[in-house]
């Protein structure tokens, strides 16, 4: 973007009253300002919007892989109950065989 120095906005401002005339020309630096604000405030809620949709993917990457993470810890806990009631039935089937029960395979 050029710079624009002191001596660069007085002669464009003195063009502008030679043209636009006295009256006109503060109305027209007025319209031409809103019309910076406009740009500026669109161009800023631009990023943001952009901002916040990056930051929602990122969010919605790292909520998949706490899903995928959750699914191998229930998978890991169901083989591990599967285990542990295996465990529970052998030490029952070895209780019930000192008890003098007969002893059952399955």
């Amino acid at each position: 973007m050029p710079d624009i120095g002191f001596n660069e906005l007085l002669m464009i401002a003195i063009i502008g009253i030679i043209v636009l005339g006295p009256d006109k020309f503060p109305e027209a630096m007025r319209g031409l300002g809103r019309f910076f604000y406009k740009i500026k405030r669109f161009w800023r809620n631009l990023t943001a919007d952009i901002r916040r949709e990056l930051e929602l993917e990122e969010m919605r990457e790292e909520m998949q892989r706490y899903r995928e993470e959750l699914k191998k810890l229930q998978e890991q806990i169901k083989r591990d109950t599967t285990q542990i009631d295996k465990g529970l039935t052998s030490l029952s089937d070895l209780t019930d065989v000192g008890q003098g029960r007969p002893f059952n395979l399955k």
